[in-house]
């Protein structure tokens, strides 16, 4: 019958209860949840070809004695010359990369030069840097990298440190893998060139209990299903700081108050899964599992009557639009009986009261 068909779901719908709602409609006083990325080597920014004389710091032709610069007015343009070479490395560096060109790629590396991938994976030498990286462009034939410097320090007139996040794409309008690096760079023979890379896995942020419940915030508000016999009222919003959602829900037959009760739902870090928890007025519980599938939220709840009796079931909510809920529910059984499955009912949000 619709009618006790409509208790069943909207009890649930408020609750996930699990107990013989069909009971009800005799009246209140009878009831009883990529492609493996390919291979990487650190993909750091390394030094061009030895510079030419357009970037050392020049000196005009005097036709006098010129002035002489303070000390620290010398060191900082000589400073600014070589973090400007430096930078115009890692351009140069991609742009070999991107080309797939591995010569080009440990040329600009000294020739005992040391790289170190997340994982702590140490390739040593010129030679074998060459052989690293042929072999990631094997793996990842259209990878391409993109840099972006944080900071260059130069901490000695031989030795600077350059410090940035260097994002991986594998494959063309693939998602980026973005780790973090330290390069030290070192003047050979007046070049600078790569001494050591290393790369770092960055730190994903914590999700809070609140991040995770974002996913179910479109549950918040107020409910209403109503036919001639009954109504069904929810109510859900943030509870304890946004750790939990709270829903409340009361069940109306004939104008009278049938049954009451809550719903928790929380995230569970262990499982790494939503749960809920429902306790209704006249002592029954349950408990119930999240799973997403597609737009679809799929509830694997299990519980008990006042009466002692065990029931499970599976509910299934359909977000339709920001004011609309599809639900149905199967695989019902309650103290070992198989219940009728309960197709999908529309449910909408109650609109807001008219302003007087």
């Amino acid at each position: 019958m619709r009618k006790s068909a409509l208790l069943v779901m909207a009890i649930a719908v408020a609750a996930l209860l699990s107990v013989n709602w069909s009971s009800f409609a005799q009246g209140p006083d009878k009831a009883k949840t990529p492609a493996a990325p390919a291979k990487k080597a650190p993909d750091k920014p390394a030094e061009p070809a030895k510079p030419g004389a357009d970037s050392k710091p020049k000196a005009a032709a005097p036709t006098a004695a010129p002035a002489k610069p303070a000390a620290g007015e010398a060191a900082a343009d000589d400073e600014t010359a070589d973090e400007q070479t430096i930078r115009k490395g890692a351009e140069t560096f991609v742009a070999a990369y991107n080309k797939h060109d591995a010569k080009a790629v440990a040329a600009l590396f000294a020739p005992k030069a040391e790289i170190t991938d997340e994982q702590g994976n140490l390739v040593k030498g010129r030679d074998a840097i060459e052989q690293e990286y042929k072999s990631v462009f094997e793996d990842a034939p259209e990878g391409k990298i993109f840099i972006d410097i944080e900071s260059v320090r130069v901490l000695t007139p031989n030795i600077a440190v350059e410090e940035g996040l260097v994002r991986s794409q594998p494959v063309p309008d693939g998602a980026e893998d973005v780790s973090s690096y330290i390069a030290v760079h070192v003047k050979v023979e007046g070049q600078w060139m790569i001494g050591s890379v290393k790369d770092f896995a960055l730190e994903t942020p914590k999700l809070t209990a609140n991040d995770h419940l974002q996913d179910l915030a479109w549950l918040i508000g107020e409910w209403v299903e109503e036919s001639p016999e009954s109504v069904v009222h929810t109510l859900c919003d943030w509870h304890d700081n946004g750790n939990f959602l709270i829903q409340e829900f009361r069940v109306q037959i004939s104008g009278q108050v049938a049954m009451s009760g809550t719903m928790r739902i929380g995230w569970d870090a262990v499982r790494k899964q939503f749960k809920s928890w429902v306790f209704d007025s006249h002592g029954g519980n349950a408990e119930g599992i999240w799973i997403q599938a597609g737009d679809t939220w799929i509830v694997k709840s299990h519980g008990a009557t006042a009466a002692g009796e065990t029931a499970s079931a599976t509910y299934l909510y359909r977000p339709i639009d920001d004011d609309t809920i599809g639900w149905s529910a199967v695989d019902r059984v309650i103290d070992g009986e198989l219940q009728d499955d309960i197709p999908e009912i529309v449910i909408k949000r109650k609109p807001p009261q008219p302003v007087e």
